[in-house]
């Protein structure tokens, strides 16, 4: 039996594209790490404030659910964890997309939502600090804390996330 093999011929190899020189990263000095360090260490500080305040605006919207609907509270803690904490997951989303078009996919949903939980938590936590205060001035300013409550959680989660995620990249 004779066996005759036979070299396939190899396809031709097509250039490649230019691509730029794979770029060695930047050398940074010590001081420069230090000043990433800084950062990273007061995006968590800033995170852990947003979380404090997340802690009383959940209790408060939880209190102001079961107040107003008589739910029991694991159905009160559901609801309120779905409206803080969904804001809250939804500006990450938007703040950690590697596309302007999935950025932009996302707010059409993502923006109206923000919004809206952003009220909603707004009224719940100014009701809750209103609830028990006493006379017009006081009740003034418990609704003024209350409002304040989820636009700190807001800007609080934002300025945290933009800090660690610039400290990241460099």
């Amino acid at each position: 039996m004779n066996a005759t093999v036979t070299a396939l011929p190899k396809p031709a190899r097509r250039p490649k594209a230019d691509k730029p020189a794979p770029s060695t990263p930047p050398v940074r000095s010590a001081a420069w790490k230090r000043k990433l360090t800084r950062q990273r260490y007061t995006s968590y500080g800033t995170a852990g404030v947003a979380l404090v305040l997340m802690g009383l605006s959940l209790s408060h919207l939880a209190a102001g659910i079961g107040a107003l609907t008589h739910s029991d509270p694991a159905h009160a803690w559901a609801m309120a964890v779905g409206i803080d904490l969904g804001f809250i997951a939804l500006e990450l989303g938007q703040l950690c997309t590697t596309t302007e078009s999935l950025r932009k996919a996302i707010m059409t949903w993502a923006g109206p939502t923000i919004i809206g939980t952003l009220i909603v938590s707004a009224c719940m936590n100014a009701y809750a600090f209103a609830s028990v205060a006493t006379g017009w001035p006081v009740i003034a300013s418990a609704c003024i804390l209350g409002l304040s409550i989820p636009m700190l959680i807001y800007v609080l989660t934002r300025v945290s996330v933009a800090l660690w995620v610039d400290a990241t990249r460099s």
